[in-house]
Order: C-alpha cells, then structure tokens, then sequence
C-alpha cells in the first residue's frame, strides 16, 4: 500500500510497434549508406574513364583515323566502365560471402545468401557501369581523329 509504481508493461502491440520503429530507422540508414557508396563509387568510375580517355587520345584518334565510327569508341568505353563496374560488385559479392561465412562459423546467428541480392548486385554494378560511364564514353566518342592524332 505504501510502495510507490516503480514497474511499468509493455503490451506485445506496443513491442511490436518499438521493433517496427528500430528497424525502419536501420533501413533507411543502410539505404542511405548504400545509395552513397554507389555514388562515390559510381564517380570513381566515372573519374577513371576520364582519365583512360585522356591517356588514350593517340590510340582513339588512330582508331577513328583506320575506320572506327564514334559508335564502336562509345561502345569500347561503355564496355570497359561497364566491365570496371561489374568486377567491383563482383568483389563486394566476394567479400559478403566470407563475412557471412565467418558469422556463421563464429557466432550463433545463421546467415544464408540467396541468389537474389547477388542478381541485384550485379544489377546494380551494370546500371552504375552504364550511367556513369556514359559521358566519358561520349567525349571519347567525339574526339576529332586529326586532333587525336597529335594529341601526345
């Protein structure tokens, strides 16, 4: 009678409720964790074929100056940023392999990976290859043969 309400309950909805809440908040973090990484990753790429196209002008222009129509060089750059892309996603599939392994050998908990997200992944690196491969695989495109050609 004296004793003061020191003790509260939880019914199951509000629990229910709590967990929901927790896990929306986890998703929407690794989501936006995700989306920047592809970003960052998606403009590394896109840095890379930049810097490829500047190395290879000569060779472009040589190309261009045998035959080569502007689409087989965008296709060339497309290809090759498409091909970088993939063999990233390809790694990140790799390296999610072993730690769910070793979460499963080291802990109690019991992971499993379905083929899904590996075909998103690959989904993923294709569209990212492809949109931020896109402008460098134009500019090389355009590139004037004669230009190119004393480019050094």
């Amino acid at each position: 009678p004296g004793e003061s309400n020191d003790f509260e309950v939880l019914s199951s909805t509000l629990m229910i409720d709590m967990i929901s809440s927790v896990t929306d908040i986890l998703t929407i973090t690794l989501s936006s964790i995700a989306a920047i990484s592809l970003l960052v990753g998606g403009i590394g790429i896109m840095n890379i074929m930049f810097v490829s196209v500047t190395e290879r002008t000569r060779e472009i222009g040589i190309r261009k100056s045998i035959g080569a129509k502007n689409r087989d060089i965008l296709v060339q750059f497309l290809t090759e940023s498409v091909v970088l892309s993939i063999a990233g996603g390809s790694l990140g599939i790799v390296f999610a392999a072993i730690i769910t392994t070793a979460l499963n050998n080291f802990t109690t908990l019991s992971a499993i990976i379905t083929t899904f997200p590996i075909i998103l992944a690959v989904s993923f690196s294709t569209t990212i290859g492809l949109a931020f491969g896109i402008f460098p695989a134009m500019r090389a495109a355009r590139l004037n043969p004669i230009e190119s050609l004393r480019y050094e």
